[in-house]
């Protein structure tokens, strides 16, 4: 989905996830919410003890604990987030994060004009 203005109920998103993590053998559940030029939300759910490396992104990103805890790997040092917290990371998002518990995150990525997933993805092409 992309526009302007979007509103989503987001219990009912995390419900939903739920149902397609039943389903899963990767122990995650994620759907994009939104999708600009420049931003990406993404919803995720994933399992208990279950790890997450995400790809490298030009821009920068934040979590947003939902329901549950992770532990995220960030500059090197972990921190645990929990219901309510945000955490903000740098450029080049390629930090660990591992559920401890069964848990539903906000996964924001901010893109720079030019930086390559947004371009790739606009032309049909895939790394």
């Amino acid at each position: 989905m992309s526009g302007r203005g979007l509103v989503f109920r987001v219990a009912d998103q995390i419900d939903s996830l739920r149902r397609d993590l039943e389903h899963t053998s990767g122990g995650r559940a994620a759907k994009t919410l939104a999708k600009t030029e420049g931003l990406r939300v993404t919803l995720v759910l994933i399992k208990k003890d279950v790890e997450v490396n995400p790809e490298a992104t030009a821009g920068g990103a934040s979590i947003e604990v939902l329901a549950g805890r992770l532990r995220v790997q960030a500059g090197g040092e972990p921190w645990d987030v929990g219901v309510g917290e945000l955490i903000v990371l740098a450029d080049n998002l390629r930090e660990r994060i591992t559920a401890l518990e069964e848990t539903a995150f906000l996964l924001t990525v901010a893109w720079p004009a030019g930086a390559g997933a947004w371009e790739q993805e606009m032309t049909g092409r895939h790394a």
